[in-house]
């Protein structure tokens, strides 16, 4: 078993609730309303209660495996499936993570590219983008969850809905439960992709003190999201008919049109740049994961690997050309992390459970 890392790099309980928050954040909750509201229509608020809920089922699935057997996903991949197997599972997760870090920051420039800065070049953000994520990488875990609190910025950007809701129209939230089970599941499925992210308490079991009492601040976590996401569908409903949003690309950029002050002509530019404190943590603890499961494998120190990671994803960001390149890339990341979140973490946990009782009865 990997001993346990020093006390002076572990956090509080509490703050699990900032990871879980600050990973399920990120940008993809920009566009997580059209295809789920294309299914459901103004039912698709359900859709976001329903996801809440099966995440916080996950969240329980994974304590359960983690407290068992007290270390991380990287040990019990060892412990369960041998050298082998356990090592080719934690590089599945390494291109997960990976393949998260470039959408993240392809994204982030692409709106940058489209709101602010034209004729910005791909290379040159995501140059300086990642020169700042190694600065806040080689920090070390509790730099990058203090990164993660500032994600919290995102909600002050909240106002705008006050400027925007003049223009609500709440019979668009009528007939309720017009749409059937059927759709509302499909709807459900294509919400789920803007709560991955909980995945990575696998990897930060360790660097939480007394990490069995950090359980219900995940929970609390989960539920700020659905609660965030259940404002943000509430509001693109009141807004946009369905067949509006087939115009759309981030209907939640779209509420900052509605902000006008004597003083700042372009509110939307505030609004586009905060996005950065949506991105970084991230694209910071996707990077540090992957790094740190690149140590265990080959028992290399995690700062070589960095910047060779650095590299790689500096390269394939550079090589995603238009919108249709980040939809692919979203596409596989959407499909892999279905799988990861809906079926292997049951898996896991369905296999912990054998183990257990098959130990018990030796």
């Amino acid at each position: 078993m990997k001993p346990s890392p020093s006390e002076r790099v572990t956090v509080s309980p509490y703050l699990v609730f900032i990871l879980i928050h600050s990973m399920q954040l990120g940008l993809s909750y920009l566009s997580m309303t059209i295809k789920p509201i294309q299914w459901a229509g103004q039912d698709a608020w359900i859709s976001v209660l329903l996801c809440g809920l099966s995440i916080h089922v996950i969240i329980w699935m994974m304590y359960g495996i983690l407290n068992r057997n007290e270390t991380d996903l990287i040990e019990i991949h060892h412990q369960f499936f041998g050298k082998w197997a356990g090592g080719a599972l934690n590089f599945i997760f390494v291109v997960y993570f990976l393949l998260g870090s470039i959408y993240q920051m392809r994204l982030f420039i692409e709106i940058i590219q489209v709101w602010i800065f034209p004729d910005i070049r791909t290379w040159s953000l995501a140059l300086v983008l990642l020169l700042l994520v190694y600065y806040i990488v080689a920090g070390g875990f509790r730099v990058i969850l203090g990164i993660c609190m500032l994600s919290l910025l995102q909600h002050c950007l909240s106002f705008s809905l006050v400027f925007a809701a003049a223009f609500f129209h709440f019979n668009n939230l009528f007939p309720i439960l017009d749409h059937s089970m059927n759709n509302i599941l499909k709807s459900a499925k294509e919400m789920t992709f803007p709560y991955f992210g909980v995945e990575m308490l696998f990897f930060c079991y360790m660097f939480i003190k007394n990490p069995k009492k950090s359980q219900k601040w995940a929970h609390i976590g989960n539920v700020i999201t659905t609660m965030f996401y259940l404002v943000i569908i509430l509001s693109i409903l009141l807004l946009f008919k369905p067949e509006q949003l087939s115009t759309e690309i981030w209907p939640e950029l779209s509420n900052y049109k509605f902000v006008r002050f004597p003083f700042i002509e372009h509110i939307e530019f505030i609004g586009v740049s905060s996005l950065i404190f949506a991105l970084f943590p991230v694209v910071c603890l996707c990077l540090w994961a992957s790094t740190r499961m690149m140590k265990h494998m080959f028992t290399i120190k995690q700062l070589a690997v960095l910047p060779i990671f650095l590299i790689l994803v500096f390269i394939v960001v550079c090589l995603i050309p238009d919108r249709n390149g980040v939809e692919e890339v979203k596409s596989w990341l959407s499909k892999i992390g279905f799988y990861i979140i809906y079926m292997y973490i049951p898996f896991l946990y369905i296999v912990d459970i054998v183990r257990m009782k098959v130990r018990r009865a030796v």
